[in-house]
């Protein structure tokens, strides 16, 4: 059998995204060969660890890790987010054994969102753990990341899988992961923000307006102290203009991911917060990844479960919760 390359665009999910280390196992002990990496929040963390030498690192400590020890990554601030993100970075630049994009063996990207903007940020040049704080800045969890002038964020704003910065990389076959979830409670409590932000905006003003003389301005602004020449993010507006962003994706027209592949883990009963269940995430991932290797390896027939659904000339089929022309 020929060696089969593909790239993979590994999406964003929180703790979800622990399963993208599961798939990356599966494949490797397959002998599939990824050659081209995107990542999008946590998937680029994983994909980091990947290209960097350091998924078992990574793997080791996911599996080790309890909501007690997520408290070491909570330096509070309140400023442009809940959390600096200075402790995340710290952990990042030791997974990524501090290396730049420039030298790495494998071609890999990082997509984040310009919150002035709202455009799409591939990155692929420069820090490697830098651009992972950017793409991984959830708006008011971590303050926006600065890169060159511009704040960044999550970049699940504007793709949330990232199969468009993999595309560019010019991959053999492009394969996506998504471990994205509606039923997941985080990504409710967002949806009803986001459908509320017309009510928010309209009670924030008045908040302002009635309390500007009794109480100092940057309680309510909590805005960040800027470098010269750069734009100031509070809490407050970095948060709403993440829900602006969101909600400009959302009114676009909602295409399939432009994959060659897409795997979908089976990760709707984990919730993003739950990196405390990090082994079964992982093993969903690894049975998602071992579901699509007939595919993969071209050794899928009529009867097996993840085979062609549709005639030439045909996309893969999505695989890991179901077979989806």
């Amino acid at each position: 059998m020929h060696k089969v390359e593909i790239g993979l665009a590994l999406g964003g999910g929180a703790a979800r995204g622990l399963a993208h280390i599961g798939v990356l196992l599966e494949l490797q002990a397959a002998g599939v060969a990824v050659t081209h990496v995107a990542g999008c929040s946590f998937g680029s963390i994983v994909g980091a660890a990947y290209v960097c030498g350091t998924l078992a690192e990574l793997e080791e400590l996911a599996r080790s890790l309890s909501r007690a020890e997520l408290i070491r990554y909570a330096d509070a601030t309140f400023s442009g987010g809940v959390l600096r993100g200075d402790a995340l970075l710290e952990e990042l630049r030791h997974l990524t054994r501090g290396l730049r994009f420039e030298e790495l063996p494998v071609p890999f990207a990082v997509v984040a969102t310009d919150l002035e903007t709202g455009a799409p940020v591939v990155l692929r040049t420069g820090s490697i753990a830098e651009a992972v704080r950017a793409s991984m800045s959830v708006p008011g969890l971590f303050a926006p990341a600065m890169v060159e002038g511009r704040a960044l964020v999550d970049g699940g704003l504007v793709e949330l899988v990232p199969v468009t910065a993999l595309r560019e990389l010019r991959p053999p076959r492009a394969v996506a992961v998504d471990v994205s979830s509606q039923d997941d409670v985080w990504t409710r409590v967002a949806t009803r923000a986001r459908l509320s932000v017309g009510g928010v905006r309209r009670r924030w003003r008045r908040l302002r307006g009635a309390a500007t003389d009794l109480v100092p301005g940057r309680v309510f602004t909590l805005t960040a102290h800027a470098r010269p020449g750069e734009r100031a993010w509070g809490l407050v507006r970095t948060v709403l203009s993440a829900f602006d962003i969101t909600e400009a994706r959302l009114q676009r027209d909602a295409s399939p991911l432009e994959a060659d592949l897409v795997i979908r883990p089976d990760v709707r009963r984990f919730h993003g917060h739950q990196f405390d269940r990090a082994a079964e995430i992982i093993a969903a991932g690894r049975v998602a990844a071992r579901q699509a290797l007939p595919l993969l390896t071209g050794t899928a027939t009529v009867a097996d479960p993840v085979s062609w659904t549709r005639a030439a000339p045909p996309l893969l089929p999505v695989v890991g919760r179901g077979v989806a022309g």
